[in-house]
């Protein structure tokens, strides 16, 4: 809930990478599938191969599903849905258009004026939120593109999202998709890495996460035990949440470097935080939550990168 407010107030940092969006969709159609239900026949009419645009993977997949779970309690569980891609006509498009086409039952004329607001819904008492698809407009707007919506009653609805197009020469290199990491494929030597983590749930995917990248990861759900952690192993690198109720992150990290200045640290954190927030990082490298596995090595990297001589030893 707090992500899609962020997103739909444009304050929720996008992480935009080049992405063939024809291959993104089919990729994704799976999910969609298992979404919507047997009664509904999804076809994919995909008509702008080799395209690509420059956006947050994550957030144009919400917003592909958010339109169609919409799409599916509007046929009430049974009819049909297309989304289907168009290029311009031109020989250089500077735009595609990827639309998500159902057969319900429309909206009427009072509906769509207000259907982008957030917290507007026509469903009953808990069964949505009112935010998908002010998080598609949202999505839209952030990415520099738009979004249409056409509906009719009784006849099905079209949305169209308008996404801004770029060559695969535009792409700066060190942005281009990664491939998924696996821990023999992992660049740079293993990493001794302290996960500090409240939320005992995060802390067994995070350290999961850690040691498939084939580092060698250490559990703490107390921030106030970090130091004593630190002073009997030693570690390459601190991976720590901000917010937990015993000990912010940077609280811990600021005890933690007037005993070990030189200790290299990772903040993991959800929230885009405000300026204040911000500071309080210091000139730590800070990885949004929800990560790839992709972006939690590079971030491991860029943060840890340790040479024997500097690692943390036990006893400072």
């Amino acid at each position: 809930l707090t992500r899609r407010l962020l997103a739909f107030a444009r304050s929720e940092p996008a992480r935009p990478e080049m992405i063939v969006v024809d291959d993104s969709i089919a990729a994704f159609a799976e999910l969609i599938e298992r979404t919507i239900g047997d009664r509904i026949a999804l076809t994919l009419d995909l008509q702008a191969p080799g395209l690509a645009a420059w956006l947050d993977r994550q957030q144009f997949e919400n917003a592909l599903l958010n339109l169609a779970v919409n799409a599916r309690d509007a046929m009430e569980g049974h009819g049909s849905l297309t989304i289907r891609t168009l290029r311009d006509e031109e020989d250089e498009p500077s735009a595609l258009a990827v639309q998500v086409i159902d057969t319900g039952c429309g909206m009427s004329p009072e509906v769509l004026e207000r259907v982008f607001d957030p917290f507007y819904t026509t469903k009953p008492a808990g069964q949505g939120t009112g935010l998908g698809m002010s998080q598609v407009f949202a999505f839209c707007r952030q990415s520099d593109g738009e979004v249409q919506i056409q509906s009719t009653e009784g006849e099905g609805t079209s949305v169209a999202m308008l996404l801004p197009v770029i060559r695969r020469a535009d792409a700066p290199p060190s942005e281009t998709a990664a491939a998924p990491v696996a821990a023999a494929e992992s660049a740079g030597a293993a990493l001794d890495i302290l996960v500090v983590e409240d939320d005992p749930r995060v802390l067994a995917a995070t350290v999961e996460a850690v040691e498939e990248l084939g580092h060698r990861a250490v559990a703490c759900n107390d921030p106030r035990n970090a130091e004593t952690l630190v002073e009997s192993h030693g570690f390459d690198l601190i991976l720590s949440d901000v917010l937990m109720p015993q000990l912010t992150g940077p609280e811990m990290v600021a005890a933690l470097k007037e005993r070990w200045p030189d200790i290299a640290v990772l903040f993991v954190t959800g929230f885009a935080g405000d300026a204040s927030e911000v500071a309080s990082f210091g000139d730590h490298d800070v990885l949004r939550k929800p990560f790839t596995l992709t972006q939690l090595d590079q971030a491991i990297r860029r943060s840890g990168d340790p040479r024997p001589a500097e690692k943390v030893a036990a006893f400072g």
